[in-house]
C-alpha cells in the first residue's frame, strides 16, 4: 500500500487579514474534499495573511497513479482558482506495509 501526499505553496495576493485568507482557504478545501474525494489542509504559515502551504493525502495500491492522480489534482485545482497564485508544489509517495 502507498500514500501519496500532494503539498503546494500558493500566494493570496488579495487577501489583506487572516479572515480574509481562511475565506479563501476554506472554499478551496472544501473543492478539494469535495471534487477529488481526498483529505486536505492548510499546514504552515498559519499565521501569514497572504501565503500558506496546503497538503492532500491519498491511499492506494499502486504508486504510479496517486503519483498521476496528485498531479491531476494540482494542475485541475490551478486553473479553477484563479484568484489563488500557485507558486510550487511537491508529490511525495511512501510505502506502507
Amino acid at each position: 500500500m502507498f500514500v501519496g501526499i500532494l503539498t503546494f505553496h500558493i500566494l493570496l495576493e488579495s487577501s489583506r487579514s487572516l479572515k480574509e485568507k481562511r475565506g479563501q482557504i476554506k472554499p478551496l478545501l472544501n473543492y478539494l474534499h469535495k471534487k477529488f474525494n481526498v483529505s486536505a489542509a492548510e499546514i504552515d504559515y498559519l499565521d501569514s495573511w497572504n501565503k500558506s502551504v496546503l497538503a492532500c493525502a491519498l491511499i492506494g495500491n499502486e504508486r504510479h497513479s496517486l503519483e498521476t492522480r496528485l498531479g491531476e489534482i494540482y494542475h485541475y485545482t490551478e486553473i479553477n482558482f484563479r484568484n489563488v497564485q500557485f507558486l510550487d508544489y511537491k508529490i511525495r509517495k511512501k510505502t506502507i506495509k
